[in-house]
């Protein structure tokens, strides 16, 4: 059985750290690129979304034993399988989970500009992905 308070716990983060992006979101280009500040704040916000969203992708997986993944690209297809999140969300979760890896061992290779473009135009993926988990553990 899901653990729902832990799964809860990680899902207040994601969206406490959507509250702050959202923030940033109202910034314009010029000024999101002309404080370096703001550039690094967000891909720490966005990095710990994607930290919270692949626990509880983990937790599921695990508690569920719906396979053993060996990659997080795995952990999102084991729950598409699964039909715990919709299948055609999986496309953006990778990206997701490929951003993350860039944020960790390829930071030096992420602009300011890639970043706000996440920002502008991908935050409602995490509320999509909120969305499914919550339906999933009612």
């Amino acid at each position: 059985m899901v653990n729902q308070e832990k799964i809860r716990d990680k899902v207040q983060i994601i969206k406490d750290n959507l509250s702050k992006l959202e923030s940033i979101k109202r910034t314009g280009l010029k000024e999101f690129l002309d404080d370096p500040f703001m550039s690094d704040a967000a891909i720490r916000q966005l990095q710990v979304s994607i930290e919270a969203m692949l626990d509880i992708s983990h937790h599921i997986v695990s508690r569920k034993h719906l396979g053993t993944p060996k990659t997080y690209r795995e952990t999102m297809e084991l729950l598409a399988q699964a039909g715990i999140i919709p299948q055609q969300q999986l496309p953006t979760l990778i990206n997701m989970v490929k951003f993350r890896n860039r944020a960790v061992h390829l930071y030096d290779k992420i602009s300011s500009e890639e970043v706000y473009g996440i920002i502008q135009d991908h935050l409602p993926d995490f509320d999509n992905f909120i969305r499914a988990i919550v339906n999933y553990i009612k």
